[in-house]
């Protein structure tokens, strides 16, 4: 007869095992859990920028950004109220020194200058009348002034002759005497007419001078209004090209009106705008590359502007190399402004947050990588992207650079 054999010695065997494994795998976990830091913040690697500490020649330097302007610059503008009828150019017009620009139309003008002309005309003619008459006064004054000499000589003569007959007693005593009084009315009036010649040449002179004051005068008056009228052709001063020329056909323009402008190309430079933080440092005759956006063109500092308007500083910058082509006034550049030059420096990535010559908080990894330590740095000169370190780090050391998050006052974190 057959027979069930027992199985509860099997069972309990099976359970027994399947206790053990359990066991061991909750005493491995447990094990693994212990060894876990959940203490230690937890920073996503793919989230963070980590930098390594170089040590070489650190070029400090600062940006700016800004546009290329002309050194020469002529601004047109009109010299004389007018109307215009005729304009010649338009921007982007090559011009030269002398070119007419455009015409003005002013009657009042025209009229005036013949007006002036006139005046200046009858004055002349009026100085030339003058002269003429006390010319011809002075001319007969001198020719009775020569009369009377010549009568004073025969009356002298006369005298003579009498005085050595008087000696023989051969002239009358009447005779004699009246010879003498003729000799001395003769005297009285040579003396007489020169005086009135002298005074004729003296009221010449003044006269002369007067009207000649006049005509001088009105010549002026009439050079002015020439030139008024003259003004009414607005004319290039320089070589260049027209940059701004805004008027139009019909429109009346008052004196001094700016309506333009013309530079000349070929003498350019960039002007540099710098944030007031940056600028500090910056001084005449610092190199500077200028990026055309099309080459690199190297120049120098040639004038820092001492104010600071909303927070930003202007630098001129002039420059040693040809441009590329295409470069004109009111192009758009970016300029690197080279500082000072550091030998031999410690530097790293710049931190958002850093400041020059101060205490700076960062993140340090260790050997493992899997861990950073908050350290106090000193950091020195600061560059666009870079950042000098005085102490603190060594060469290989590597730092987070980036802007720390929930984390950042944590001593320690761990980087995942």
């Amino acid at each position: 007869m057959d027979r069930v054999k027992p199985q509860s010695g099997n069972r309990t065997r099976s359970r027994i095992a399947w206790i053990a494994v359990v066991a061991l795998v909750v005493t491995g976990l447990g094990a693994s859990v212990a060894f876990i830091d959940f203490s230690t913040a937890r920073v996503d690697s793919t989230k963070i920028a980590i930098s390594t500490v170089e040590q070489g020649t650190l070029e400090i330097k600062v940006r700016g950004s800004g546009q290329l302007l002309p050194k020469n610059v002529e601004y047109i503008g009109a010299q004389i109220n007018g109307r215009v009828i005729k304009k010649y150019v338009q921007p982007g017009d090559v011009t030269k020194v002398g070119q007419v620009l455009l015409e003005l139309t002013n009657p009042q003008l025209v009229a005036k200058a013949e007006e002036a002309y006139s005046a200046w005309q009858g004055a002349v003619t009026e100085l030339r009348a003058t002269e003429s008459d006390l010319k011809t006064n002075l001319l007969n004054q001198e020719i009775a002034l020569t009369q009377a000499r010549f009568g004073l000589q025969s009356a002298q003569l006369q005298l003579e002759a009498e005085t050595e007959l008087k000696a023989a007693n051969l002239v009358p005593e009447v005779d004699f005497k009246r010879t003498q009084l003729n000799v001395k009315q003769l005297k009285q009036a040579l003396d007489i007419g020169q005086d009135r010649v002298n005074a004729l040449r003296a009221n010449i002179q003044m006269k002369v001078a007067v009207n000649q004051a006049r005509v001088t005068e009105l010549a002026r008056a009439l050079e002015r209004a020439k030139n008024d009228v003259s003004n009414l052709k607005v004319v290039a001063g320089i070589d260049g090209i027209v940059q701004v020329f805004k008027v139009d056909i019909g429109q009346e323009l008052a004196s001094g009106q700016s309506i333009g402008n013309i530079a000349q190309p070929n003498s350019l430079y960039a002007e540099l705008k710098v944030p007031a933080r940056d600028a500090a440092e910056v001084q005449i005759g610092q190199n500077v590359a200028v990026d055309t956006h099309n080459g690199i063109v190297n120049g120098a500092v040639s004038r820092v502007d001492p104010a600071i308007t909303n927070g930003i500083v202007v630098v001129d910058v002039a420059l040693k190399d040809a441009l590329p082509t295409g470069a004109r006034p009111q192009l758009a550049v970016d300029g690197d402004i080279y500082l000072v030059r550091l030998p031999n420096a410690l530097y790293v990535r710049k931190p958002p947050y850093a400041q020059p010559n101060s205490p700076v908080s960062i993140y340090k990894l260790d050997d493992s990588a899997n861990y950073a330590d908050k350290v106090v740095i000193k950091s020195g000169k600061l560059s666009l992207t870079l950042m000098q370190v005085l102490q603190g780090l060594k060469a290989g050391d590597r730092i987070i650079t980036s802007e720390a998050g929930d984390w950042q006052n944590k001593e320690r974190i761990r980087i995942k």
